[in-house]
């Protein structure tokens, strides 16, 4: 005899908000059952930059001057905050992401995977990936070289600094 059993709540969470995602904002959303997670797939349409909290607010914070805004996710621990853009047009000059990388920046690669929130609307939760800016229907993504030149303005500066000091 064949019983049907409802899936699970969190897999119906999960492919509610993958659903949503997908209407709301057309992002290539996946669920990832056995992590319990929703993933934004890196390609084509979107680009993911992390970085350290700390240096991810003071980017966040330029951008704003400036008037940009980039969908910002922060994970469950709060170490980290992933922005989303649209990928950059041209490849990165040599030694960018290196440059980059020293300061703890890291690229997703294209088919690489960006975990999300279950809500693409900043819905709060507990333990578990965050908005710290959720991203906006309608709007297109930001392009990425200017998270990326803002975040290398702020690594220079703080390079610089760091010298100034070590050197006083």
């Amino acid at each position: 005899m064949i019983t049907n059993h409802p899936a699970p709540h969190r897999l119906r969470e999960l492919a509610t908000g993958r659903a949503a995602y997908e209407e709301l904002l057309g992002w290539p959303v996946t669920v990832q059952v056995s992590r319990r997670e929703l993933a934004l797939v890196a390609g084509p349409d979107v680009s993911a930059m992390t970085m350290p909290t700390g240096l991810g607010a003071l980017v966040r914070k330029e951008l704003g001057v400036a008037m940009q805004h980039a969908p910002i996710v922060s994970t469950p621990d709060s170490r980290t905050w992933t922005f989303l853009t649209r990928p950059p047009e041209l490849r990165l000059r040599t030694g960018v992401a290196d440059e980059l990388a020293l300061a703890g920046v890291v690229f997703t690669p294209p088919g690489g995977h960006v975990a999300l929130p279950r809500s693409p609307v900043g819905l709060p939760a507990i333990r578990t990936w965050q908005w710290v800016d959720p991203p906006t229907p309608g709007a297109a993504l930001p392009p990425a070289y200017p998270v990326i030149a803002v975040t290398r303005r702020i690594t220079a500066r703080r390079h610089h600094d760091l010298g100034q000091r070590i050197g006083a």
